[in-house]
Order: C-alpha cells, then structure tokens, then sequence
C-alpha cells in the first residue's frame, strides 16, 4: 500500500471551512481518484497537538492507494481539478509526503 499525506499547517492570516472540506472536497477526490487504486482516507482534525500546547495543523488526510504507480496515475488524472478546488476551503499551503504504509492490527 502506499500513502499520500497532505497537511494543512495552521499559520497568521490562514484559514480552514471545514464542512466544505468534510462534505466537498473529500467526496470529490474519492470520486475523481476510484479508477486509480484509491483505497480510502483518513482523516485527522488539528493534528500535531502536543500535550499543554495548541494544534499546529488544521487538518492531516492520508489518501491510501494500492501501490505507488497507481498513486502517480491517479495524481497525473486528478491532480489539477484536486488542486483547483484546494482555494474554495482554505488559503494555507499544503505539505505532501510519501511513503509506503504496512498495516498490522496485532
């Protein structure tokens, strides 16, 4: 399996709908990226929190696929209408990683 991770890191004069992105955005990449080995997201809501100290990110999605190459296929179909809808909810600039994920519910 491999992993996109996007984070929308909090920041002065940045700012984060939400619903848009819960009930918008989200169905939209599901939608656009299920021909290309998408497999499902997770999502977590003002991640990077230490104890005592406030969220550093309004939100962190990992978009899983099946392997790497359909990760890059999906991207090359999806990836501009992904990206143009990204102004409609926030005006912070996101960060993506990469990387392979293995799973074990033991």
């Amino acid at each position: 399996m491999y992993c996109l991770t996007v984070t929308y890191p909090l920041g002065e004069d940045t700012h984060f709908d939400h619903d848009y992105y819960h009930d918008k955005h989200m169905p939209m990449c599901a939608q656009l990226l299920a021909d290309h080995g998408y497999l499902g997201t997770v999502v977590r809501n003002g991640p990077g929190k230490a104890p005592g100290s406030s969220d550093l990110d309004y939100v962190s999605v990992d978009l899983l696929f099946e392997d790497k190459e359909h990760l890059q296929v999906g991207l090359a179909a999806a990836g501009a209408d992904i990206q143009g809808d990204i102004s409609n909810y926030t005006n912070c600039r996101p960060k993506m990683t990469f990387s392979e994920v293995a799973i074990s519910l033991d």
